[in-house]
C-alpha cells in the first residue's frame, strides 16, 4: 500500500507545481507584458517601421527611409546609413513607454511646451503615419511632457528615452569605409606614392596560402595579411567632408599618399585612398569606392599597411603548435631541468638534482610556448654563429608527435649592447633575433620557475 500513498503524494506535488508555475510564472509574465503594453506609446513593431523623420528645434531635419530592406539617409544629406545605429533608434522609438499620464484632455498645451514642441518624431508603418511631440521637462527634470499624434492627452516619458531619439546626421551615417569578409578576398595590393608596392595573391584551392607577385619565393605569414585586412575592415570615419567636386582637392598636393585595393574571388573590387589633408597635414583624408564620401580617419592606419614584402613575410624561427608540447628541457645558467606535462593536464618540474615540484598554476606554462611561436628573426645569421659555445642557454621543446625543437643562444650577460643576438636551431641554422625578445623569453621563463 505504501506505493499507492507515494503515488498520491507525487500527483499532489505535481498539481502544486503546475499551480505554482502557472499562477506565479506564466500568469505573472502575462500580467507584466500586459502592463508594459499599456505603457507603450506606439503599439507597433520595429520591423514594421519603414520611414522616420527627426525634427529638432534649431537643427536640420533628419529623414531616414528603408529601401530594399536597408536604411538610407535622405536628409539633410543623401548618404548610406549605419544599419545598427538606425535599428537602435527605431527600437528606442517603438519601445518608448509612458512613465505617467498627466492630463487626458489638455487644452493649454503651452503649459507643457507642446504648442511649439522642441522635438517631433514622425514615422511610417506601411500606409500609417505616427507622430510624437516632445515638450519641456517636468519640475524634477527626470521626464519630458509628450503627446502623440494630434491628441490632447499629455503624458510623461523618461528623459533618457527622449535623449535616445536625439540623433544628428553624423550619428546615423555609415562610418565603416569597407565591408567584406577576409575569406572572400583573393588579391590585396598596397601602393605608395613613392613607387613602393606590395601585391599579394591567394590561391583559390588553398585560401590560407598567400604569395607575393613581386617576390614569389618569399613565405608570407597568413596572420599578418589577416591583420592588414582586419585593420581595413575596422577602420571608421571620424568626420565627413561634403564635396560636390573632386576628392583630390582635400589632399595635400592633390594626390593620395597610399592606395589599398582588394579584389574578391567573385571579381568585385574595393579601393581606398589615403592622403594628408590639405592645410592640415596632421590629419588624413580617405576615400572609399564603397562609401564614396571623403572622410577623415585615424592616421595610425598607415602604420599598419605593408610598405614592403618584409612587412608580411613569414620570418618565424620555428613553426609548431604550442598545444602539442608535452616536455621542455632547459639549461639557463644555474637553472637546469625539465618541465613535464602530466596526464591530468598539470605540469611538473624536475630539477637537475632530481627534485620534483608540481605547479599549482599550470596554466602559466603554456604561454611560454607562445613566445617561441611569435618569435621572428631580423636576418639569417652566418654559419659560424652556431657551434658549441660555453655559457650558452639552451631549450628543447618536445611535442607529442614530430621533431624536437632545439634553441640555443648566448647568455644575455654577453654583448649587452648588441641589438640582435644569434639564435641557433637544432639543425645548425643561425638567425639574428632582437635581443629584447630573447630577454623577454628568459625573464618570463625564470619568473615561472621561481613560482608565486
Amino acid at each position: 500500500m505504501k506505493w499507492r500513498h507515494a503515488l498520491v503524494y507525487l500527483v499532489v506535488l505535481g498539481l502544486l507545481g503546475a499551480y505554482y508555475y502557472y499562477f506565479e510564472v506564466v500568469a505573472k509574465r502575462q500580467k507584466d507584458e500586459a502592463e508594459r503594453a499599456q505603457k507603450r506609446v506606439f503599439p507597433v513593431s520595429a520591423e514594421a517601421v519603414e520611414e522616420v523623420f527627426l525634427e529638432e528645434e534649431g537643427k536640420p531635419t533628419v529623414h531616414l527611409v528603408k529601401k530594399e530592406g536597408a536604411w538610407v539617409l535622405d536628409q539633410p544629406v543623401a548618404a548610406q546609413a549605419d544599419q545598427g545605429a538606425v535599428n537602435t533608434l527605431v527600437y528606442s522609438l517603438v519601445e518608448l513607454e509612458k512613465s505617467r499620464d498627466v492630463d487626458s484632455t489638455a487644452k493649454e498645451t503651452f503649459l507643457y511646451g507642446l504648442e511649439k514642441p522642441s522635438r517631433v518624431v514622425r514615422f511610417r508603418t506601411q500606409n500609417s503615419w505616427h507622430r510624437l511631440r516632445v515638450g519641456s521637462k517636468n519640475p524634477t527634470g527626470e521626464s519630458h511632457y509628450a503627446a502623440k499624434e494630434d491628441e490632447g492627452a499629455v503624458f510623461l516619458v523618461p528623459s533618457g528615452q527622449v535623449q535616445a531619439l536625439s540623433k544628428a546626421p553624423e550619428d546615423l551615417r555609415r562610418r565603416d569605409l569597407v565591408i567584406f569578409e577576409n575569406e572572400s578576398i583573393q588579391n590585396l595590393m598596397v601602393s605608395w606614392a613613392d613607387g613602393r608596392q606590395v601585391e599579394l595573391v591567394r590561391q583559390e584551392r588553398n585560401k590560407d596560402a598567400w604569395r607575393c607577385t613581386q617576390e614569389p619565393e618569399k613565405r608570407i605569414k597568413n596572420i599578418k595579411v589577416d591583420h592588414v585586412l582586419n585593420q581595413m575592415r575596422w577602420l571608421r570615419a571620424q568626420s565627413f567632408l561634403e564635396s560636390a567636386g573632386d576628392v583630390s582637392a582635400f589632399w595635400e598636393g592633390g594626390i593620395p599618399e597610399t592606395q589599398v585595393m582588394v579584389r574578391a574571388f567573385d571579381g568585385s573590387e574595393i579601393s581606398v585612398r589615403f592622403g594628408r589633408k590639405n592645410g592640415e597635414p596632421e590629419k588624413y583624408v580617405a576615400w572609399s569606392s564603397q562609401l564614396q564620401t571623403p572622410v577623415t580617419v585615424d592616421a595610425a592606419i598607415l602604420k599598419e599597411l605593408p610598405k614592403s614584402v618584409r612587412d608580411v613575410e613569414d620570418r618565424s624561427v620555428a613553426t609548431f603548435n604550442s598545444k602539442d608540447i608535452s616536455r621542455v628541457e632547459y639549461a639557463m645558467g644555474a637553472e637546469k631541468g625539465e618541465l613535464i606535462l602530466q596526464d591530468d593536464g598539470s605540469w611538473v618540474q624536475v630539477k637537475a638534482d632530481g627534485t620534483r615540484r608540481v605547479f599549482k598554476e599550470s596554466w602559466r606554462i603554456r604561454p611560454l610556448f607562445w613566445e617561441w611561436e611569435d618569435l621572428e628573426y631580423e636576418a639569417v645569421g652566418a654559419e659560424d654563429d652556431c657551434g658549441q659555445k660555453a655559457q650558452w642557454h639552451r631549450m628543447s621543446l618536445h611535442p607529442k608527435d614530430g621533431d624536437t625543437l632545439v634553441f640555443s643562444w648566448p647568455s644575455t650577460m654577453e654583448g649587452k649592447t648588441a641589438d640582435n643576438f644569434p639564435l641557433c636551431t637544432g639543425s645548425g641554422q643561425a638567425y639574428l633575433v632582437k635581443a629584447e625578445k630573447l630577454q623577454e623569453i628568459e625573464n618570463k621563463f625564470k619568473e615561472v620557475l621561481k613560482g608565486p
